[in-house]
């Protein structure tokens, strides 16, 4: 089965789908609701400031009425047999057209007011023909609604069987469902507990088949080795000595370790994880310089463009006084620019190389590759970091992580890689003092943040949203910061274009932005000397260990800093002070896999699959029975690796 069989799927949807990583059916059966609507719901289930998702009938004609110019709202009154209550959409005119009295509707919003007027401000809403069925709700997909992929999704699976990566007589034996079976229940269950159980499996099939990846690339790295380094060790002693601080012995640990490896005969497969702030980039700077004394290249990617541009400034501070010439390979780039970095890369001009997954592109083309870095190793799959190693011949593997992962997980995920741990922070590290802040007290706060930045105290205010008409997002802090306190806001979201979030990033850079108002897009390695404080909205929805990257964006210079953590609750819960009173990584890392599982540290791995990682509670017992099947798999010559995705979906079969 083909895109081009899929009806509602043009041309330019189908572009897109592909530019996202979605190059097959099969890729888009990844894609995985985000939401379900449970028929059983009432509005009595939810509390104020909860998000509710329940079936409801419409018992009133829609209204919409226009508050001011920019400012309207729909309204339209539901009963949920027991309840009746009004729901409301704001600044979204249209969505009178779609409601109709005496109908039937899934509706997903937060709820305002309880009891008498009951209240929910809803963000999505879907007609159902049977009030008995559980409705799944997707995101948007690159610019493609959700309506679409719902669509596409349904008339995939009406003409196809699937078959996993994993044999059905397997999953009888380890008592999983069939990724069949599994994949149906999760688009479109009929039971919750059907839902759940086959999420479970699902989640156990994609590990075991990943981690049996990890292990078979493991074992094919043996004796591969076809090309040596120079013994450069005295002359990257002379460099480390010039350095303006001193290493730890952990760094240097990490060093010793990947030299070793790199004049071993084999390939490297190395992971450095260490809490923020630790020194990885150093580490990784020093094992790339290490390589082009022998004269070979080094690449290191990121994941975002902001991050890249950020390496790209070390990089050219840390080599170009040695003499090593640097390029940078990023989207947002002019097709000047961009074609003078590949010529350089080409001709071997360039040793170091720094860049985002533009670095996959064709067009790309190394000299002699050597060294690949991968920062933030968890934002990129397997077949990413391979789609790089293989630009080269055998090339050496380093991955960094600022994510401490708890020790079970790690050694069941990373099996491929040899592990060093920097846990030795440097002794001239800034202090980050963690305080809780109640919402009584928030303009208090806001108003220390501002005085802070006149005189010259950069800030941090993380959001959780983009968009929320009456809630706490990004747009709405950020209009009411900016009317405020003027030209000193500025604001940074993922949704931007990466030319967009660069101006702006540059802004705070230089110091013409003093206050950041942001998502989580800051989470991953943003380090800006003189940013000082930061305040996290809404902190009881992240993970600690998220919790903890958003805290490592500031206290990056020599000036203590602050991180506001705040609640709409007069006080923290027992997780919330935990990560309050705790301030390092891996402590947080094992208390969060014991408390919530391994859903934080799981949730970016590939297309869809965080919406089952992440609602289901891994733990030791599901990742010890995928270790398992991992084993059974690698031992019993189960597991075929080929150029194709390493996605848990092996094919489809037309019926």
């Amino acid at each position: 089965m083909r895109f081009e069989e899929i009806k509602g799927l043009g041309a330019k949807r189908i572009q897109a789908l592909i530019e996202a990583g979605l190059t097959a059916p099969s890729d888009l059966l990844a894609v995985f609701p985000n939401k379900y609507v449970f028929p059983e719901s009432k509005l009595c289930d939810f509390n104020v400031g909860e998000e509710a998702a329940l079936i409801a009938e419409c018992i009133s004609d829609p209204v919409c009425k226009y508050i001011r110019k920019g400012l309207s709202f729909v309204k339209a009154s539901f009963s949920d047999g027991n309840n009746r209550f009004d729901c409301v959409w704001f600044n979204q005119p249209f969505i009178k057209r779609q409601i109709m009295n005496s109908n039937r509707y899934a509706v997903i919003g937060r709820v305002k007011k309880i009891g008498k007027n009951a209240e929910i401000y809803a963000t999505a809403l879907t007609s159902v023909d049977n009030v008995n069925e559980i409705v799944p709700f997707y995101r948007p997909y690159n610019g493609i609604p959700a309506k679409v992929i719902k669509d596409a999704i349904r008339q995939i699976l009406n003409n196809v069987s699937i078959q996993g990566q994993i044999s059905d007589e397997i999953c009888e034996s380890y008592g999983l469902l069939p990724m069949d079976r599994c994949v149906r229940a999760i688009h479109k269950p009929t039971r919750k507990e059907e839902l759940i159980e086959s999420k479970i499996s699902a989640a156990t099939q994609i590990l075991a088949f990943n981690i049996a990846v990890f292990f078979t690339l493991k074992g094919q790295n043996v004796g591969m080795k076809n090309k040596t380094y120079n013994d450069n060790r005295c002359e990257l002693q002379r460099i480390i000595r010039s350095l303006p601080y001193e290493l730890t012995n952990d760094q240097l640990f990490a060093l010793n370790n990947i030299i070793d490896d790199l004049h071993s005969n084999r390939k490297m497969n190395r992971l450095i994880e260490g809490d923020v702030g630790c020194g990885k980039t150093i580490v990784a700077f020093l094992s790339m310089y290490y390589v082009s004394l022998s004269g070979y290249q080094a690449a290191l990617m990121a994941p975002t463009e902001i991050l890249a541009q950020q390496h790209y400034r070390k990089a050219l501070e840390f080599f170009e006084p040695l003499g090593i010439n640097c390029e940078l390979v990023c989207g947002s780039q002019s097709k000047d620019r961009r074609e003078e970095a590949l010529f350089n890369i080409e001709t071997g001009n360039a040793q170091i190389v720094i860049g985002t997954h533009a670095l996959f592109q064709n067009s790309v083309h190394f000299r002699n590759l050597a060294l690949t870095v991968a920062d933030e190793q968890q934002r990129f799959g397997v077949e990413q970091r391979g789609e790089l190693e293989n630009k080269g011949d055998c090339v050496d593997s380093l991955v960094m992580s600022a994510t401490p992962i708890p020790r079970t997980l790690a050694l069941t995920l990373y099996g491929d890689l040899d592990i060093s741990l920097i846990k030795t922070m440097p002794t001239d590290k800034a202090k980050i003092f963690t305080k809780f802040v109640p919402k009584r007290k928030e303009q208090d706060m806001l108003d220390f943040i501002y005085r802070k930045s006149l005189i010259g105290e950069k800030a941090y205010i993380v959001c959780p949203r983009v968009d929320d008409d009456e809630g706490i997002s990004a747009t709405n802090v950020y209009r009411e910061l900016k009317t405020k306190y003027g030209e000193a806001v500025g604001m940074v979201h993922g949704q931007m274009i990466d030319e967009n979030k660069n101006k702006v990033m540059n802004a705070f850079l230089s110091g013409i932005i003093k206050i950041l108002v942001c998502t989580t897009v800051i989470e991953v390695g943003i380090d800006v000397a003189d940013a000082v404080n930061m305040v996290i909205y809404d902190a009881e929805a992240y993970g600690l260990s998220q919790l903890h990257q958003l805290r490592g964006r500031v206290g990056r210079g020599n000036k203590d800093s602050y991180c506001f953590v705040v609640s709409k609750f007069d006080a923290p819960d027992e997780r919330l002070n935990y990560f309050i009173k705790t301030s390092n990584g891996f402590e947080l890392a094992e208390y969060d896999f014991k408390m919530r599982g391994a859903g934080d540290f799981l949730g970016k791995r590939q297309h869809g699959t965080d919406n089952i990682f992440c609602d289901i509670g891994i733990n030791e017992s599901i990742l010890n029975n995928a270790k398992n099947i991992a084993n059974y798999l690698v031992s019993d010559g189960k597991i075929e690796l080929s150029e194709g995705s390493f996605d848990y979906i092996k094919g489809l079969t037309l019926n």
